[in-house]
């Protein structure tokens, strides 16, 4: 008998995702900092879209999942960066489904330039929820149309939530707005790490990049509550935590380690 919160993918006329998603993005002067690097959370946003590209048409899809009263949530996502992209290069997103491990569907990314080089890898863990009790959906072992590659680990992927920050120091306050909100009604993913990222000294980021992010997402910010960063580290890492103003609840933990330029 079928649980209420059993997914099941085996539709055979869902369109068949290839093995490895590829797409390609020019770096565009919008999408750039001062020191005409790509910004992290564009990077961010880039995974995401690939993602999301992959799964389109196929049982995963956002429209199909939402046709089930269902959608994807990003539990975890790590980048590991070589460099981050610079204006006018065009880079290269490889992304692939790795492996489903009981609740989590595990996805790995990379990022090369068009010359070879590999800029970034990343690995992120994701849930599907049902969008009315928030339940976690458990995935079926029946074959579906997006192939999983469990022996494909551009990175290693750990559950593990990044580690509680139990002291530390506001240093940044903000809004939610009408434009941080995405198709979910809640504040999207690369918001939490352009947030965490803004209340670090502008001299700080001209004079550095991150050379690995972590991001633990944990619960929802909503329009119009205000969130505040807290931050407890060094210059070259630390944890940072996005927590509710009202409540004090954390919504996102990060661990940032950084190199110098």
């Amino acid at each position: 008998m079928k649980s209420e919160n059993q997914f099941f993918v085996n539709d055979p006329k869902m369109d068949q995702a290839p093995d490895i998603w590829t797409e390609q993005r020019l770096i565009e002067p919008f999408d750039v900092d001062i020191s005409r690097r790509l910004r992290p959370q564009i990077l961010f946003a880039y995974l995401l879209n690939a993602a999301w590209n992959h799964a389109k048409g196929t049982s995963y899809g956002h429209d199909e999942l939402s046709a089930r009263n269902l959608k994807w949530v990003l539990i975890k996502l790590k980048m590991v960066i070589s460099r981050m992209p610079r204006w006018g290069e065009r880079i290269t997103i490889e992304t692939w489904g790795k492996r489903k491990v009981k609740l989590y569907a595990l996805r790995d990314f990379r990022v090369i330039l068009d010359t070879g080089e590999k800029l970034a890898s990343a690995t992120s863990s994701w849930m599907v929820l049902n969008k009315t009790t928030g339940r976690p959906q458990r995935f079926g072992q029946s074959s579906d149309s997006l192939p999983w590659q469990p022996g494909r680990d551009e990175i290693e992927t750990d559950l593990e939530k990044v580690q509680e920050l139990k002291h530390g120091k506001e240093v940044a306050t903000f809004r939610v707005l009408f434009s941080d909100i995405d198709v979910n009604r809640h504040v999207n993913s690369t918001k939490y790490l352009q947030w965490v990222l803004d209340s670090h000294p502008t001299e700080h980021l001209e004079n550095s990049e991150p050379r690995s992010i972590e991001l633990s997402f944990l619960s929802e910010a909503l329009p119009n509550e205000e969130v505040a960063v807290v931050v407890d580290g060094t210059e070259n890492g630390g944890l940072c935590a996005v927590r509710r103003l009202g409540d004090g609840k954390e919504l996102c933990r990060a661990r940032i380690e950084w190199r110098c330029l």
